[in-house]
């Protein structure tokens, strides 16, 4: 009787280092997915060069030939 508790233990230890194990893993794979996709929208979005020049606090005004 003794072996089948230590079986169902074993058991039971196994099943919640898996579901550990798996948790992490779905993690560390969601957070990667998550930094990609925050990277691609930031390397797709156009710069806007008037950005700053728009929000300076002294113009300069542009020299026109």
């Amino acid at each position: 009787m003794e072996s089948l508790n230590v079986i169902f233990a074993v058991a039971v230890g196994v099943l919640a280092a898996a579901a550990v194990i798996g948790a992490l893993v779905f993690v560390v794979v969601w957070e990667w997915c998550a930094i990609r996709r925050t990277l691609a929208a930031h390397r797709r979005r156009a710069p806007n060069e008037s950005f700053w020049r728009d929000r300076a606090a002294l113009t300069i005004p542009e020299r026109r030939p």
